[in-house]
């Protein structure tokens, strides 16, 4: 077994080193650094996450439907509920574009107390980007008002939608027509019961957005 390893090991550096060789050419203003490490997926990259060392993980999907939406298997849904950094989930056939239309999903105006908002906040910064806080609204009376949304310097405009009963639905629709870049949402913390007999709008908009997604986790009390 351990002949087969190094075998293993061999060919991962070799395709290892022809991934960053094509990474150089489209990026070559980049600097990237490279680590193999022989271990858990999911595991090692929240390890990676949690250490305080990195500002945000990126990793993509490939999209799934039925019960792959609830991420049975998936790596990038297990380092989403594990992670404490924000993570960026990008469609596997997205073309990048520079993010000029910031759209961030909220359910109400608490989040920004209760979330790090410092990677959105250089986003936009980088970028001169436009935010938007979309909240899909019940009713007249559910609506948010703009003086209500207030994080550091980032200038939110907010947009209150009504909501047909699918949020989803409702979110995907209002990317399509307002050409979005980048959605934003945030993994609020619930107990057991409520993982377990409410749907998650995160992680099945993760595998139904034709955007990237930035992710965030509400703050540890």
């Amino acid at each position: 077994m351990k002949n087969i390893d190094r075998i293993l090991i061999k060919d991962a550096k070799e395709k290892l080193k022809h991934l960053l060789d094509e990474i150089k050419k489209i990026s070559p203003h980049v600097e990237f650094k490279t680590q193999l490490v022989k271990s858990y997926a999911v595991q090692t990259i929240v390890n990676y996450g949690n250490s305080g060392n990195y500002d945000l993980i990126v990793m993509g999907t490939k999209g799934a439907s039925g019960l792959k939406e609830v991420f049975l298997g998936s790596i990038a849904g297990g380092v989403i509920t594990k992670t404490k950094a924000p993570v960026i989930v990008v469609p596997s056939d997205y073309e990048f574009n520079s993010p000029e239309q910031i759209v961030f999903a909220i359910n109400d105006t608490k989040i920004f107390e209760k979330t790090d908002l410092d990677v959105l906040r250089l986003i936009v910064k980088s970028n001169a980007s436009t935010a938007t806080a979309l909240h899909v609204a019940q009713s007249v009376e559910d609506e948010l008002r703009s003086d209500e949304i207030e994080y550091g310097n980032i200038n939110f405009k907010v947009k209150n939608i009504e909501g047909s009963g699918h949020i989803n639905e409702d979110i995907k629709m209002y990317l399509n027509e307002n050409k979005a870049d980048l959605l934003c949402l945030v993994r609020s913390k619930k107990d057991l019961l409520s993982r377990i007999f409410q749907d998650s709008v995160t992680l099945k908009q993760t595998f139904s957005s034709s955007v990237p997604l930035l992710i965030f986790h509400e703050k540890e009390v």
